[in-house]
């Protein structure tokens, strides 16, 4: 994973942006994996759990509950691993209007398991761009890296900037990168860094000496001006982020909801 960012995120603006886009994509895996207590207890166990999810799904026209569903046979988590199925059922979420299952989608057409559905980067990005459109931090890093590929530097950074200001540190560390780039804005580029710092515990050593060596470079007045974009940087995860962090923590409300009049868990 990257150095200079949380184990959250893989990618650096030096690998190939394709390998960066697949790793992204994993990272909703650890939400979805670690069922709660409160999951384990009201199912007694991950098998339980999905047997729960997927009968709730069959009786319910919740997008919401076909993408947990889909998350579950994404991991193989209380049963086997079904891609084919778990894209299905990601595309009639979104079909339906549900942004992470769109997400999703977006992953699984740029390539994240092969074979399962044909490469279609076009696609891809128009899935993840909904999914950034309703706010999800790692469809905005998604469609900043992309757009930073095609050549759309003002693009890229407004995306990035988005995610980042969400948290999202590999969005804060690509923004800093790009403000770093050739000389183009010093004090951004150490207000970027100083949010990524402060983000990460503990920070690398790397991080604080490339800090280090901004600040000499720059007048007080810089300094002032850099601790003054991090002090106002982040603003706080969407609903949506916040919704895709939680994973599986989410799901009881939805499984009550689908439970027909009278039924105990």
């Amino acid at each position: 994973m990257r150095r200079l960012i949380p184990a959250r995120r893989h990618a650096t603006l030096r690998q190939p942006l394709r390998a960066a886009l697949l790793t992204l994509c994993f990272a909703g895996f650890a939400a979805a994996a670690t069922l709660p207590a409160q999951a384990q207890a009201a199912g007694g166990s991950h098998a339980a759990l999905f047997a729960r999810v997927e009968a709730a799904a069959s009786r319910s026209d919740s997008p919401a509950l076909k993408y947990h569903l889909g998350m579950l046979l994404n991991n193989g988590i209380g049963s086997a691993r079904d891609l084919p199925r778990a894209y299905a059922l990601f595309s009639e979420a979104a079909a339906a209007g549900d942004a992470l299952a769109a997400y999703k989608v977006g992953c699984y057409l740029a390539g994240q398991f092969a074979g399962v559905v044909p490469l279609d980067e076009a696609q891809a990005l128009a899935y993840k761009q909904r999914a950034a459109e309703a706010g999800y931090d790692l469809a905005q890093h998604d469609v900043g890296l992309v757009l930073l590929k095609r050549g759309d530097r003002a693009g890229a950074e407004r995306w990035l900037a988005l995610a980042s200001r969400q948290g999202d540190l590999a969005s804060t560390r690509a923004l800093a990168v790009l403000a770093e780039k050739d000389g183009k804005d010093p004090v951004q580029a150490l207000g970027l860094l100083l949010v990524a710092q402060a983000g990460m515990r503990p920070a690398p050593a790397a991080l604080a000496d490339r800090i280090a060596t901004l600040k000499s470079g720059m007048d007080d007045a810089g300094r002032q001006r850099a601790e003054a974009l991090q002090a106002g940087w982040v603003t706080g995860p969407t609903a949506l982020t916040q919704q895709a962090r939680a994973g599986m923590r989410d799901v009881e409300p939805l499984l009550t909801a689908a439970r027909p009049t009278g039924q105990q868990p």
